[in-house]
């Protein structure tokens, strides 16, 4: 898993990074709340571990930016800050998590395994690939850059992404999707499937779906 450490102590950022690659995961590391915002925006990262203190915009700046692009990425707040009132704002805004300076790295560890495990268990979130399916919003997602979608579509990923082998007949497509509506047949599921080829291109997704007389698949572009 991909994570953005964002902490002006140059040095503590550096450490981390050491640490949580360590811990198996791939990180980057930024210094201000700008950079923050800007590689949140750019790249797809798992989790943010985010300082609130830092220049050009503090941490909370950044998360209430980041929550009002409806990005979803789980945050845990970082700070030397430990009154109360600073936790609350923290999770109003948004956070996921919240520790005070100084910790243990176990404890951070521990804290981002949890942090994301619960990301991943939340039932409304699919991925595939390099896309992410909100089932409540009905949202398509890649690359933080998001498309509304429509109730058929969202259900028609979500059998795809759902499915071990990511193929699904299309006589199940209708029967799950349509609920075996007499006025809906194969081409039917062929309009939709050419809806998310549409969307899954302008999201510059390295994920397409096939139709054949039989299945639908989903599948990446080599």
């Amino acid at each position: 898993m991909r994570l953005l450490i964002a902490d002006d102590e140059e040095n503590l950022a550096h450490a981390l990074k050491v640490v949580l690659e360590d811990a198996g995961y791939n990180c980057d590391v930024c210094f201000d709340g700008n950079s923050a915002i800007q590689l949140v925006l750019q790249e797809m990262y798992d989790g943010l571990i985010l300082d609130i203190m830092m220049p050009e915009k503090n941490g909370y700046e950044v998360l209430s930016m980041i929550r009002k692009k409806k990005i979803d990425i789980p945050v845990l707040l970082l700070s030397a800050l430990n009154e109360v009132d600073d936790k609350v704002i923290g999770f109003d805004l948004g956070a996921n998590d919240y520790l005070s300076k100084p910790f243990s790295t176990k404890e951070l560890i521990a804290r981002i395994k949890v942090m994301l495990k619960e990301n991943i268990m939340d039932d409304s979130y699919l991925q595939y690939q390099d896309i992410i399916l909100n089932k409540k919003e009905e949202t398509l997602s890649c690359k933080n850059t998001k498309y509304q979608l429509s109730k058929y579509e969202s259900s028609i990923l979500s059998l795809l992404i759902r499915s071990e082998s990511n193929r699904v007949p299309i006589w199940l497509v209708i029967e799950k999707v349509w609920d075996n509506r007499v006025n809906v047949n194969p081409n039917t599921v062929s309009l939709y499937v050419s809806y998310l080829n549409r969307k899954l291109l302008a999201l510059s997704s390295k994920a397409h779906i096939e139709i054949n007389e039989e299945n639908i698949e989903l599948c990446v572009n080599i």
